[in-house]
């Protein structure tokens, strides 16, 4: 899965689902390892943050 990628080691992503790491379709930057071990609650594929960012503009 390509990410989007930010600063060293860290990369953005969708929020899938309300939780800790924000609300459903917020735009958040976790560590890549992280990111890892939270399939289906965060989605780093660029297409899925491009989408997300997209709704907060409307």
């Amino acid at each position: 899965m390509a990410k989007a990628k930010t600063q060293e080691g860290k990369v953005k992503a969708r929020v899938l689902v309300d939780c800790a790491h924000g609300k459903c379709n917020e735009v958040v930057e976790v560590d890549a390892i992280e990111l890892e071990g939270l399939a289906g609650v965060l989605d780093a594929d660029p297409a899925a943050v491009a989408y997300a960012e997209s709704l907060a503009t409307e």
